[in-house]
């Protein structure tokens, strides 16, 4: 192994050896450094993630800056469809099944934002700006965080030899020591936060899936329940990751893709069809007309904060936390596409597909509050992970049907997040030009999920909160840098076509 496998080895092993013999003072010291983080650094959140933003739209737009990310007549390896379906099951997988239902009636219950415009809480203006606060949280500005990575490490790998790896992404800035003790710090910062975003997500999705399965065959919610589903995901990406990227990873993706939107379509087919149809329209132009002011948006008082620090912060730490992974492995199964392509494809195509699934879910869920029907607010309130469950439930119709496809999207959405974590963490800790052993995968799977159920032990949602705030503050500092990199090497290559 690496000496940076084995330093990275060494930190996680430690967290989880810390972790598991002093889990109350873990505890404690999750939460105040989350809390330390939003409280001293939310401004720093919410501007990392709006400079990338409009960073990615103007190299996007430019139309000077089209050059292929390989030799010039490269081609990419994978079909559109794949390529969307792998990046759209790595950059969003299972959460946004989790959040569909269970953020917007959190927001309807009230917001800042809802606030700002002086509407009532519990009414049809709410539900509008619920969604649309839950489209924010999944669209645009996070995809912007992965685009800007994924086209730093992809544009100096294929077209500047270097190699496909995180510290590739600060070549501009840090030239040949990149490939010296600087650009290893990098790429183990990336492990980290690899290891804990993804850790997030399992943690998460593992709760939907045992409320879904505990109502298809009865079985508690429960911790123990969680840490079983845990150990069988893992094992399945571990498998998955194994076999290799154009079988198991993009076979699985490819699947996703599909019976997730078949089961949309059912849903809209079978719910209040035309208000669901309406509601995604009106969704999209609040989204689009409010979406560059909400990026900058901060807290203003106590209570804005809470708010803030417990929705979009922990987004955005979320994100970042993800990105070193998600920006690895788009760059990885992109090249041979155009810059414009790479930049508004990853962008604007997942964005659109969160503004169908969150308006229909979410509209679906906020249906049925305002037209009388029983309210599932309590329910989401005690638990968010029983809100889509709560929301097919109320249906009525196709229940057990529904129930099924969710949990088994559920569970192979987990899988290539898993999966596809585990290649991109080997990738970053392997020795240029060296094959990844199975061992490798294994051991590194295996990791991800003891760190997942430490969490989950530990102190659920709000430890996996936690750890993606504080993950993903130096991930900031470190985007922030490749941000700068990238638009200073485009300016060049601007000049040049301008001249």
């Amino acid at each position: 192994m690496t000496n940076r496998e084995w330093i990275a080895l060494l930190i996680v092993v430690a967290f989880v050896v810390g972790t598991a013999t002093n889990l109350d003072v873990a505890s404690a010291v999750f939460i105040e450094a989350k809390n330390y983080v939003v409280v001293t650094f939310d401004w720093f959140f919410t501007g990392v993630t709006s400079l990338c933003l409009l960073a990615t739209l103007w190299i996007g737009v430019d139309p000077r800056f089209n050059v292929r990310l390989g030799n010039d007549d490269d081609r990419p390896e994978f079909t559109n469809l794949a390529w969307f379906a792998m990046l759209f099951s790595a950059g969003l997988a299972s959460g946004v099944l989790y959040w569909a239902t269970a953020e917007p009636i959190a927001h309807f219950q009230g917001n800042p934002h809802l606030e700002m415009i002086g509407a009532e809480a519990l009414s049809a203006h709410a539900a509008q700006v619920a969604v649309r606060v839950t489209i924010f949280h999944w669209g645009l500005h996070g995809w912007g965080l992965y685009v800007i990575t994924g086209l730093g490490i992809a544009y100096f790998s294929y077209r500047r030899g270097q190699p496909l790896a995180l510290r590739t992404a600060l070549y501009p800035l840090l030239g040949e020591r990149i490939n010296a003790w600087p650009g290893a710090m990098v790429d183990l910062i990336g492990v980290v936060g690899t290891v804990f975003g993804v850790a997030t997500s399992i943690g998460l999705a593992v709760a939907g899936m045992n409320a879904a399965i505990g109502e298809l065959v009865g079985i508690a919610i429960s911790t123990t329940n969680q840490l079983v589903i845990v150990a069988a995901v893992v094992g399945l990406g571990i498998v998955s990751v194994i076999s290799g990227l154009s079988r198991g990873i993009r076979r699985l993706s490819e699947i996703n893709v599909w019976v997730s939107a078949a089961l949309m379509v059912v849903i809209v087919i079978i719910g209040p069809t035309a208000f669901l149809l309406g509601f995604i329209a009106t969704s999209l132009g609040d989204y689009l007309a409010n979406v560059i002011p909400m990026g900058f948006w901060t807290a203003n008082n106590v209570a804005e904060q809470d708010w803030q620090g417990a929705w979009t912060v922990f987004y955005w730490g979320w994100w970042l936390a993800w990105t070193p992974f998600v920006g690895l492995f788009i760059a990885r199964i992109s090249r041979g596409r155009t810059v414009r392509e790479f930049v508004l494809g990853v962008m604007l195509i997942p964005t659109l597909s969160v503004v169908v699934w969150m308006s229909v879910f979410g509209g679906l869920a906020l249906h049925g509050e305002l037209t009388g029907q029983a309210s599932i607010i309590d329910q989401v309130n005690a638990d968010y992970a029983v809100g889509t469950v709560a929301t097919v439930r109320r249906l009525g119709v196709m229940v057990l049907p529904l129930l099924l496809v969710i949990t088994f999207l559920l569970f192979t959405w987990l899988v290539t997040s898993i999966d596809s974590a585990t290649l991109v963490i080997c990738t970053l800790l392997k020795r240029d030009g060296a094959d990844i052993s199975a061992v490798q995968k294994t051991t590194w799977g295996m990791l991800l999920g003891v760190v997942t159920g430490l969490l989950l032990y530990v102190g659920g949602v709000s430890a996996l909160q936690a750890a993606s705030i504080v993950t993903g503050l130096p991930i900031g500092f470190l985007v922030l840098a490749i941000a700068i990199g990238v638009l200073k090497d485009v300016r060049k290559d601007v000049r040049k076509g301008a001249s």
